[in-house]
């Protein structure tokens, strides 16, 4: 049995995962806007946005794995 529960609190382990996907969201952030869905500024926001919340699932999705599974 984890004893997890006891040290952390539930806003101590949602700002770890926070942290630990942020480099996701700004890579993704980064591509989106790059990419830009055209030349538009509007839409180079929006590629931001759509591409850093992906950036941020895959890094969840990612760091889940390895703490879960392969760990």
């Amino acid at each position: 049995m984890s004893d997890i529960g006891s040290i952390f609190s539930t806003w101590d382990i949602i700002v770890m995962i926070l942290v630990a996907c942020a480099p996701g969201f700004v890579i993704g952030a980064a591509f989106g806007a790059w990419r830009g869905f055209g030349k538009n500024p509007g839409r180079r926001l929006r590629g931001a946005i759509v591409f850093g919340l992906t950036g941020f699932a895959l890094a969840f999705a990612g760091w889940w794995l390895y703490l879960m599974v392969i760990k």
